[in-house]
C-alpha cells in the first residue's frame, strides 16, 4: 500500500506546480498541530458501545416461574377472578427454561405446568367444586409457556437499569375441570400473566445490581487518551483528547444489548516523539449527546525558505503563449497577503514582467479539485511599455493564471482517506476502534512571513466497541 507520508510529498510537489502550492515534507520541515487539549481544537464526536451483561439476568428471570411456584405451593391462597365468576387456586412444576438475546432485550422463557383448583362462593365460605391436575401431576396437568421481555435504559454514572414486562402467556395443554369439563387454562393464563407481572420490579431491582458497566467505560477512556501511531517512519500521532461523556442510548452490538455513551474529543494529529497524555478521570455522563460526526483538522508547517525552494524547482520554465508572444516563468517567491495566497512572479518573453498574484484556495468537491477564486494580479515595476501591454494584455493574462491555478487532487485525497481509515480501524486493550473517513478536503491555506501553513479536514465517524469479556459480570 502506497505509504500516506510519501503521498503527502506527492501532493504538495505538485501544489507547486501551480504557483499557489503546499511544500511536501522532508527531514528540514517540521508538521505541527495545536497541542492536545487545546481549546482552540474543533470539537469531535464519537461513540462507545459496552455489551450489557445478560447472563447473570437470564439465570435471575429464568428462575421467575421457579419463585412463583414455590409461593403458591406453600399457600393455600384464593385468587379471585373477574365479573365475581369465581375463585382459582393453582400449583406449578416448572420444568424448563431458557432465554435467548435479540438486539434490544433478553427474552427468558419457560414452559410451566400446572394445576387448578376451582372454587365458588357458598354459604359464606369458598368452597371448592372442580379441579384439575391436582392429584395426577404427569397425566392431568396443564402447561403454559412462558415469556418475559427485558429492555435496558441507562441510568446516572454509567448504571444500567432493566425493566420487564410480561411478553406472553400462552396454553400449551388443556387442564379439563372435574365435572364440568371446562378448560381452566385461559383462566390459568390471565391469572398467571397478573401475577408474574406484579413480582417483576422487585426482581428488576435485584437484577440493576447484577449489572456492572462502569469499569468497563473506565477501561474505554483511558485507551482513548493514549495516543494513536498512525505513521511509524514518519511519527505521526493522533491524540484524540477526550474531554466528556453522554447517554447515547441502547443500541444492538454483535447481536445483543449494549450501553451508548458519546464522547466529545479535540482530536490532534502530531508529528515527532509520542505524545504525552494529560490523563483525566472519568467524568459523569451527561443527559444528552449530539453527534456532530467525527472530524480531524491537523496543519503542516514548511519553512519559507524551503516552500520557495522547491516551488522554483516545480514552476520556473513553465512557458505558454497570448498569441501576441510568449510568456516563461524564470522565478517565483510566495509571500503573505491576509486570507490569500500570494506569489511574486518574474517572467520573460513578451515584456518582463515581474507581477504579484493573489488569489483565494478553495476545494471544489464535486470536481474532486483546488481552485483560486478572485485570482488577480499587479505589476510590481510600471513602466511605459508594461503599461501598454497592461492595456491590452491584463484579462488574458489574468485568465490564463487564474485557469492554470487548478489542482485535480481526487485521487490523492482519496488514498489519503483509506490511509487515515486504517490508522482509525484497530484493536484496542478493551475492544475495537472503528472509523471511517468520508471526506477530506482543503481547510485553510496560508502563508507567514517565516512559514507555509497548510491546514486539512477529515469527517467521517469513529466508535469503540468493548469486547464482552471486558465487562464485569
Amino acid at each position: 500500500m502506497t505509504r500516506w507520508i510519501p503521498l503527502t510529498q506527492r501532493l504538495l510537489i505538485r501544489w507547486c506546480a501551480v504557483t499557489l502550492l503546499v511544500i511536501p515534507i522532508s527531514s528540514a520541515m517540521a508538521a505541527t498541530a495545536q497541542a492536545p487539549g487545546q481549546a482552540g481544537t474543533p470539537p469531535s464526536a464519537m461513540t462507545i458501545h459496552i455489551p450489557i451483561p445478560v447472563t447473570p439476568l437470564a439465570e435471575l428471570y429464568g428462575n421467575l416461574s421457579q419463585q412463583l411456584a414455590t409461593q403458591r405451593n406453600r399457600g393455600h391462597d384464593w385468587v379471585t377472578l373477574g365479573g365475581g365468576s369465581g375463585f382459582l387456586k393453582y400449583r406449578l412444576w416448572p420444568h424448563e427454561q431458557g432465554s435467548t438475546t435479540t438486539e434490544d432485550r433478553l427474552l427468558s422463557h419457560s414452559t410451566v405446568p400446572f394445576g387448578v383448583e376451582y372454587g365458588k362462593h357458598i354459604k359464606g365460605s369458598i368452597t371448592k367444586i372442580a379441579e384439575c391436575g391436582q392429584r395426577d401431576v404427569s397425566a392431568g396437568t396443564g402447561r403454559l409457556s412462558v415469556t418475559v421481555a427485558t429492555m435496558f435504559k441507562q441510568g446516572r454514572s454509567y448504571t444500567v437499569l432493566p425493566t420487564s414486562q410480561v411478553s406472553a402467556v400462552q396454553s400449551t395443554q388443556s387442564c379439563l375441570l372435574s365435572e364440568q369439563g371446562v378448560d381452566a387454562s385461559p383462566l390459568m393464563a390471565q391469572v398467571y400473566r397478573s401475577d408474574l407481572q406484579e413480582v417483576l420490579p422487585a426482581i428488576d431491582r435485584k437484577a440493576s445490581g447484577l449489572v456492572t458497566i462502569k469499569p468497563a467505560v473506565a477501561r474505554i477512556w483511558n485507551d482513548l487518551q493514549e495516543p494513536l501511531l498512525l505513521d511509524e517512519t514518519e511519527q505521526l500521532w493522533l491524540a484524540l483528547n477526550p474531554e466528556s461523556t453522554a447517554v447515547a442510548g441502547v443500541a444492538p452490538l454483535s447481536g445483543g444489548p449494549a450501553a451508548g455513551y458519546g464522547v466529545i474529543a479535540r482530536p490532534t494529529v502530531v508529528r515527532g516523539a509520542k505524545p504525552i497524555p494529560r490523563p483525566l478521570p472519568l467524568p459523569e455522563p451527561q443527559d444528552r449527546f449530539h453527534d456532530d460526526g467525527f472530524h480531524v483538522n491537523f496543519a503542516l508547517q514548511v519553512p519559507i525558505e524551503e516552500a520557495n525552494q522547491r516551488l522554483r524547482e516545480a514552476v520556473i520554465g513553465q512557458e505558454w503563449s497570448l498569441g501576441v508572444g510568449t510568456i516563461k516563468i524564470v522565478n517565483a517567491t510566495l509571500y503573505p497577503l491576509g486570507n490569500q495566497v500570494g506569489v511574486e512572479l518574474i517572467l520573460r518573453g513578451l515584456l518582463p514582467l515581474t507581477l504579484r498574484l493573489k488569489g483565494t484556495p478553495a476545494y471544489d468537491e464535486s470536481a474532486g479539485r483546488i481552485l483560486f477564486r478572485e485570482v488577480d494580479y499587479t505589476i510590481k515595476e510600471r513602466t511605459p511599455a508594461t503599461d501598454l501591454a497592461e492595456e491590452w494584455l491584463h484579462e488574458p493574462l489574468r485568465e490564463e493564471l487564474a485557469g492554470r491555478l487548478t489542482l485535480p487532487i481526487r485521487e490523492e485525497l482519496d488514498v489519503m482517506r483509506q490511509a487515515l481509515e486504517k490508522g482509525l480501524n484497530r484493536e484496542m486493550s478493551g475492544g475495537r476502534l472503528r472509523g471511517t473517513v468520508k471526506h477530506l478536503s482543503l481547510e485553510d491555506l496560508g502563508v507567514q512571513a517565516a512559514s507555509l501553513s497548510v491546514r486539512f479536514k477529515t469527517e467521517g465517524t469513529l466508535r469503540y466497541d468493548a469486547r464482552p469479556d471486558v465487562v464485569a459480570p
